[in-house]
């Protein structure tokens, strides 16, 4: 891995997009939140504690959990939400394991918005979903592959054999 990787390597990204919801007939604001790490049994579903309180908007991981579905698919954890009516200016916090977190100013604007973030390894935020997709390879972890250690070898050696 490269210097210029590991400065740039993150753990979620974050996807804000505006929305039209034909049912209310209301405008909000779309968070996408996912990993950047890649699953190979399920594409878990990330357990989110949020909390709105006039312009302050605090989010809360509380770890992955398994999607209900018939199939497993592997991927990304995610989590979706859209709100409405937000204030004009709020202040995102993002907090993992009540220590690590990311803050960003977030300032909605009539044809769109600015994002004023602190850099950090945790979260990166994008506002064009174009963008968000086009990166999603090269911001991806690949899947760790671990050794399955509940089987042991059934071969034995000449040396081995031996000893017993």
């Amino acid at each position: 891995m490269t210097e210029k990787k590991k400065n740039e390597s993150f753990e979620y990204r974050l996807l804000l997009t505006p929305v039209y919801d034909d049912t209310i007939k209301k405008e909000g604001i779309r968070f996408l939140l996912e990993t950047t790490k890649q699953f190979t049994n399920f594409a878990y579903v990330i357990d989110v504690h949020d909390v709105l309180k006039g312009g302050s908007l605090r989010w809360t991981l509380h770890g992955l959990r398994a999607p209900s579905m018939i199939m497993p698919t592997t991927g990304t954890a995610r989590f979706e939400k859209v709100y409405f009516d937000l204030p004009k200016k709020i202040d995102f916090t993002f907090v993992k394991k009540g220590k690590l977190q990311h803050t960003a100013s977030i300032k909605f604007l009539k044809n769109g918005y600015e994002v004023a973030a602190a850099e950090s390894g945790l979260l990166k935020i994008y506002r064009d979903e174009q963008e968000f997709n086009d990166n999603r390879i090269s911001d991806s972890l690949a899947p760790e592959l671990k050794p399955d250690s509940h089987r042991g070898s059934s071969l034995t050696s000449p040396e081995q054999k031996k000893k017993t």
